[in-house]
């Protein structure tokens, strides 16, 4: 359903560090700093916002 949303995890580029935070904290196992439509598993993202939460350097938003 992500893969069609309106609503979807977005990375700003110039603030992420690269930590890899979001992705280990990710319970479908997406990769978050990716804004590619065709990222693996992108379709499960079930927008639980727990990656941007955990990002330190608030590089993710809706």
């Amino acid at each position: 359903m992500s893969y069609f949303s309106l609503f979807r995890i977005k990375v700003d580029k110039k603030k992420c560090i690269s930590c890899g935070k979001c992705e280990k904290i990710c319970p479908m196992n997406v990769e978050v700093p990716c804004n590619s439509r065709n990222k693996k598993n992108a379709t499960e993202c079930i927008l639980c916002m727990k990656c941007v939460e955990e990002c330190p350097q608030n590089a993710l938003k809706l």
